[in-house]
């Protein structure tokens, strides 16, 4: 594989450590077992990076956030029960039926600045390290150490699967959930944590949030995959419904749709490419249909997304551009006119079903789902993107999209980010904007109150 789909490829992978790459290493280091000398030149790699960030941030210094916040240290588990620990579930925001409204109106940003510390954003600072933050504020709340994480619907509650204490593939691990707020007390979901040769991988929750679907591997290389769910208004114990047995191949989970029983995931290897779509429905007589659907071309499986109301599916093609699904049914996939232009990015904006990308003469899009012509989806929402700029995220609410600017040559040890306020309507957005830098990653928008 040359360069440019290495690049491409790392622009749309966002479980890193749920998806197994080359053993050559090119792309990531691989899940397991390292050797010392391995280790030790990891660690030493990682020592040097931090030395050139901290010489690099006293540079930028005038320009970074005040960090005067005190912050939030999550105090030790909790002893779990044996039937695993209790969950208690905000209500989160939601439609009348409990699923997430594709209609609903973006909060307004507070006056006199873009930033809305309603928000933040969720930062990872390493490979397993994260905190959240507000938006206007670099001060950290909470500190976590995990493997893999997701962001409720709703943006207020983070579940996450804990570091294991050594670094042996298999490490036990325990899937929590927390009110990101407020992380001192996390609830374990999975109270036993895994066995020695069982490692966690992607989560996704439903989209009422009240449910969390997610893979477990076995294995290392990887020889099984699962995909379970979990009711977290029950308590009840966590149900299998995917089974894959294919040495090197292991499940993703996409999305789960509660009000139809409807649970999507992706099959992946290396590379990173989703190469079967499969769909599970739990029937009203408890069993389990299930149909699979072969994947063509190139499409990361880190780009493929669900709506917030989960009915629909985006997935990027490194080679020609995205297209969308009904969740339900691959068969019935959408490439648009401007399907090329998500080779930047192509992301849900909550709550709607839009689709946010970078097109023509550096301009953002959002493209209708619901609107699609033979002419195309998109509209112009805003114009001025700098070069180099991916779409990065939304604010959870919708209200405003984060760029994430990356200019030819740069070395990414100081990131460079773009806040633009967004309108209901694209062409009532004036594309009010405020850049600053980041020291970590920033991964996910979350709701803090």
């Amino acid at each position: 594989m040359d360069d440019r789909d290495k690049d491409l490829t790392g622009l749309f992978v966002r479980d890193l450590d749920t998806i197994p790459l080359p053993a050559r290493g090119a792309w990531r280091r691989v899940s397991g077992r390292e050797t010392i000398v391995t280790r030790t030149s990891r660690y030493l790699f990682t020592a040097t990076a931090i030395a050139a960030v901290l010489v690099l941030a006293l540079v930028v210094g005038l320009q970074l956030r005040d960090r005067n916040t005190p912050a939030a240290n999550p105090s030790a588990s909790p002893t779990p029960s044996a039937s695993g620990a209790a969950v208690i579930v905000p209500s989160p925001t939601s439609g009348p039926s409990g699923s997430a409204s594709p209609t609903a109106s973006p909060s307004p940003a507070p006056s006199g600045g873009i930033y809305n510390d309603d928000f933040g954003f969720f930062v990872t600072d390493n490979f397993d390290r994260a905190h959240a933050r507000t938006e206007s504020s670099n001060a950290p709340i909470g500190d976590f150490s995990m493997r893999g994480f997701a962001v409720s619907p709703d943006g207020t509650r983070l579940a996450y699967w804990t570091q294991g204490p050594t670094e042996a593939a298999g490490a036990p691990q325990e899937l929590r959930v927390v009110v990101i707020s407020n992380p001192s007390s996390p609830a374990l979901i999975v109270s036993s944590g895994l066995s020695d040769k069982e490692r966690g991988g992607g989560i996704v929750w439903s989209n009422d949030g009240r449910g969390l679907a997610y893979a477990i591997q076995t294995g290392s290389p990887t020889t099984g995959s699962t995909v379970r769910i979990l009711d977290l208004v029950s308590g009840g114990a966590a149900r299998v419904v995917l089974t894959l047995t294919e040495p090197g191949r292991l499940y993703v989970p996409v999305a789960w749709d509660r009000s139809v029983n409807l649970i999507a995931a992706g099959v992946t290897g290396d590379g990173g490419f989703m190469t079967r779509y499969v769909t599970v429905r739990v029937n009203p007589t408890n069993e389990l249909n299930e149909q699979r659907s072969d994947v063509a071309g190139r499409v990361t499986m880190g780009s493929v997304r669900a709506s917030t109301d989960a009915k629909l599916v985006v997935g990027v093609d490194i080679d020609t551009g995205f297209s969308y699904w009904p969740m339900a049914d691959y068969a019935a996939k959408v490439t648009p006119a401007e399907t090329k232009y998500g080779l930047t990015g192509a992301l849900w904006r909550p709550g709607t079903h839009e689709i946010g990308f970078i097109g023509p003469s550096k301009q953002f899009w959002l493209c209708n789902a619901d609107r699609n012509t033979p002419l195309g989806c998109g509209s112009t929402a805003f114009s001025g993107v700098a070069d180099g700029a991916v779409v990065r995220l939304f604010r959870v609410d919708g209200s405003a999209v984060l760029l994430h600017v990356i200019p030819p040559g740069s070395s990414n040890l100081v990131q460079t980010y773009t806040l633009v306020r967004l309108g209901s309507d694209p062409k009532a957005t004036t594309g009010d904007r405020v850049t600053f830098t980041e020291l970590g990653g920033l991964n996910a928008s979350v709701r803090l109150r």
